[in-house]
């Protein structure tokens, strides 16, 4: 899964957090490895490993000048290709050419720089994700850190049984209610349907999942999210907002959850750009460090079991825990270790989305392995234009057909 995972871009971070050319350099984690990154004097962004190849140093400690990262250590100097510009210390002037730091190829669109840590020649365009073709006035930006694997994680949002029960408010005779919205009329009726019935659909980059529920009125509610190779997912907003998630591999055992909401006419406010109201819990974040584990941690953790309250539980909330969809899906995420035994688990229809994605992935990642087949959608970016929508339709209506504008980005 891990070679998988190589063959696509991933997205690494802001601009605005990388900064001016010869700033400093910033620790990263991507795919298992420690890295650095930095901005060069011309303005590239450039991706090393964080140890240095003469002996070992940390390369976060190191000066960005002149074009090239320069060791602390012992001056050697490399440039955002990893090839090794000076070493001072050794008296032949042709020494360094036959060393190189490991790098790897970054682009940068709409003010996020992504990161390809694949082979170099085989290296496939951007896809088209609509939040990041937008300009960086049109998105949000919410990014927080979850305890456990990345795709354990990503499933969540696949899941549409959950959203009724984990999410849900009570009243005082037991209905279970959503948090109001008053820009959308349709949250009640994911509370007031348990059972939806799925139906999964294969694409050139990855899956759409149909949920349906009754209407209450004769028709039907769909709730159409997305699944985009292999890490991407998008699900309905509210208003006029489009939602979708990244859900980065850090190691096998974090992830970083890029959250951003976008809408592709208009600036959003400073309110929405900074996050949707209610994703970041009242109990806060702890302020971000440079160590890549450090970043976007929720103050509700596991530590203090997602500060549960169990009065709340009785009366006003089905979970007990915080008012903040991050955290409640936290809590039940982590809660199955950081990599879950999936042997253990028993799947019914209602994991149907969830199932299709991992054959999916497990299908692309064999066919890699076994064949040397291009994983999907890679060489198609803009097969990654679909987003999660919902609406309302007539029983007899074909969902596919009737949302298929509603869906792309």
């Amino acid at each position: 899964m891990g070679e998988l995972l190589r063959r696509y871009w991933m997205p690494l971070l802001e601009s605005d957090e990388l900064g001016p050319p010869d700033g400093p350099p910033r620790r990263v984690r991507l795919l298992g490895e420690n890295l650095v990154v930095f901005r060069d004097s011309g303005g590239r962004a450039g991706l090393l490993e964080e140890r240095c190849p003469h002996r070992g140093a940390s390369l976060f400690f190191g000066r960005n000048e002149e074009g090239g990262l320069r060791c602390v250590y012992h001056g050697w100097k490399f440039d955002a290709e990893g090839g090794c510009l000076e070493t001072p210390t050794e008296p032949s002037s042709s020494f360094g050419r036959g060393v190189r730091a490991r790098a790897y190829p970054c682009a940068e669109r709409s003010g996020v720089v992504w990161a390809y840590l694949g082979p170099a020649a085989e290296a496939p365009p951007l896809p088209d994700l609509g939040w990041a073709v937008v300009a960086p006035e049109r998105r949000s930006t919410l990014t927080y850190l979850r305890a456990c694997n990345w795709l354990q994680a990503l499933e969540g949002d696949v899941d549409t049984a959950h959203l009724g029960w984990l999410h849900a408010r009570v009243d005082e005779t037991g209905r279970r209610r959503l948090p109001a919205r008053a820009d959308d009329p349709h949250r009640d009726k994911v509370a007031e349907d348990l059972s939806p019935v799925l139906s999964v659909v294969d694409h050139a980059a990855g899956v759409t999942v149909g949920a349906r529920r009754t209407d209450g009125e004769g028709g039907h509610y769909w709730r159409i999210s997305q699944f985009l190779m292999p890490i991407f997912t998008s699900v309905p907003a509210t208003g006029r907002l489009r939602r979708a998630k990244a859900w980065i591999p850090l190691d096998d055992e974090h992830t970083l959850v890029w959250e951003r909401n976008w809408d592709p006419d208009a600036a959003l406010s400073e309110p929405e750009r900074r996050g949707r109201a209610g994703r970041v819990p009242e109990s806060g974040m702890h302020s971000d460090g440079d160590e890549p584990l450090s970043r976007g941690r929720f103050v509700a953790g596991r530590e203090n079991d997602y500060f549960i309250d169990r009065d709340r539980q009785r009366t006003t909330s089905f979970s007990g825990l915080e008012e903040s969809a991050p955290v409640q899906d936290a809590a039940v995420q982590e809660s199955m270790g950081p990599i879950t035994d999936r042997s253990r688990e028993h799947l019914g229809a209602s994991d149907e989305a969830i199932i299709r994605v991992r054959r999916r992935l497990l299908d692309a990642a064999r066919a890699l392995r076994d064949r040397g087949e291009e994983p999907p959608g890679i060489r198609s970016p803009e097969t990654y234009r679909l987003r999660g929508c919902q609406l309302v339709l007539p029983a007899a209506a074909d969902w596919q057909e009737a949302s298929r504008e509603e869906q792309r980005s």
